[in-house]
């Protein structure tokens, strides 16, 4: 099963930023805590990790894109070391 991780809120009133780049693809395997993306605000260029580890599905940004508080970045399923959620009992 998918998991989605959002761009988490960066704090003092920052609402977006700019993708400067992406440094990761689909298919990588992400450790709890590893930048996904460098995101540029008003204030600065912020690494942003990715508090899950697991294996990108799908990255959903882009460099130069503008994204939001929020906003969808990627989708992770669980990695080799991460076994996957038990189906529901039948």
């Amino acid at each position: 099963m998918a998991t989605e991780f959002t761009l988490p809120d960066l704090g003092e009133n920052i609402t977006s930023g700019d993708v400067v780049s992406v440094l990761v693809k689909a298919g990588d395997v992400v450790e709890p805590g590893q930048s996904v993306l460098e995101v540029e605000t008003d204030k600065a260029v912020i690494e942003v990790p990715c508090p899950p580890g697991g294996v990108i599905q799908e990255v959903l940004v882009k460099k130069g894109e503008t994204v939001n508080v929020g906003q969808a970045l990627l989708s992770l399923g669980a990695s080799a070391s991460q076994p996957a959620a038990a189906p529901p009992a039948a």
